[in-house]
């Protein structure tokens, strides 16, 4: 599944850096992480298929990557490719 999705950065057009998935399959989530750069905050956006969404900011995002990182650690499994 998602063999031609992509992750990619780029400025949007407020001046903030977005990395954000693309061509992702139907039916697939869609996910973006949001910096300004002005005052070094960060939300994150995850788009769930049936159009409700989940937006963190940066301190839950980052406690999201913690846990996923640990509990990748511990299953011997490689987190970040």
């Amino acid at each position: 599944m998602n063999k031609n999705a992509h992750i990619k950065n780029r400025i949007d057009r407020t001046g903030k850096l977005r990395t954000e998935t693309t061509r992702r399959d139907p039916g697939a989530f869609n996910a973006a992480v949001s910096t300004n750069k002005r005052n070094n905050s960060t939300k994150m956006y995850v788009d769930l298929p049936d159009g409700s969404y989940i937006e963190l900011n940066g301190h839950e995002a980052r406690t999201l990557y913690r846990l996923l990182d640990e509990h990748y650690n511990e299953t011997n499994k490689q987190f970040c490719w």
